[in-house]
């Protein structure tokens, strides 16, 4: 090749447009609740959360608590939320059992979305898995997407403040449960009754002044309509990313092939 044809050839590479490169997941998504911190002059909520990308070293961590004794399926994934959530609003989030403390005040819909956004930091806007036809056991490769296949449910009141419920007592107030609540349902409850006196215990919002000195007894002594009507009325609040609907094609017969798998196998399988 001739000096020209040299020249010629090193003028038209730098001619040519850089390779552009993908821009990096986002890491940062608004809650529907947040953290409240109490502060002289009222407090304030916390909402907008950072979240990283897993590496083969929270991997590790992961796998080696798996088999603790008796670690709940929530003490589990609170641990990977302490391992990938960087802040809440002005709240880094520590090391250690502080992490669990600070991340357990979340309410369940916001730990999805951070699951999610977790999940969208580490593979992108896809999520390859292989998972096992349930009618005719077939080996498929299903691409997620996760923009769409995880549709986030938004609240219809001020999730803040909780709900109202219609009571033969008269109206009580009730705010969503969070991790807090459900590890003290999960560990200190026996069926569901014991696990329902719980959660109304916990979640039942007092006006100043008005809390009773025992809320365990208070939740055991309403009537059972009452109970059975405010906890209705907490399960049938769905915010957050929806899993339910998430469903393909079987590649091998054809049939409807619904995603069976829950956040871990998302994030780790």
């Amino acid at each position: 090749m001739s000096e020209q044809a040299q020249a010629d050839a090193v003028n038209e590479a730098i001619a040519d447009p850089v390779p552009e490169m993908p821009d990096a997941p986002g890491t940062s998504v608004e809650l529907m609740r947040g953290i409240y911190e109490e502060k002289e002059d009222g407090g304030v909520w916390h909402t907008l959360a950072e979240v990283r990308e897993l590496n083969g070293e929270d991997e590790e961590y992961l796998a080696s608590i798996e088999g603790k004794d008796g670690l709940l399926y929530t003490d589990y994934m609170t641990a990977l939320l302490s391992r990938a959530v960087v802040r809440v609003g002005d709240l880094d989030v520590p090391s250690g059992s502080s992490a669990s403390a600070l991340l357990n005040k979340l309410i369940l819909g916001d730990r999805d979305l951070l699951y999610l956004a977790i999940m969208k930091a580490t593979y992108g806007d896809t999520r390859d898995v292989r998972m096992a036809c349930i009618s005719c056991a077939e080996m498929n490769d299903v691409v997620l997407e996760l923009d769409t296949d995880f549709p986030i449910t938004k609240p219809d009141f001020d999730v803040q403040k909780g709900i109202d419920v219609e009571t033969s007592k008269g109206v009580v107030t009730l705010r969503l449960p969070n991790g807090e609540d459900t590890v003290a349902a999960q560990k200190n409850s026996k069926n569901d009754a014991e696990l329902n006196t719980v959660m109304l215990s916990r979640c039942v919002v007092w006006p100043k002044g008005k809390a009773p000195k025992d809320p365990v007894k208070w939740a055991r002594s309403l009537k059972v309509p009452d109970r059975k009507k405010l906890i209705k009325a907490l399960l049938e609040i769905e915010i957050g990313p929806q899993m339910e609907g998430v469903e393909t094609q079987c590649a091998s017969c054809g049939k409807d092939m619904p995603i069976l798998l829950d956040w871990v196998s998302l994030l780790l399988g």
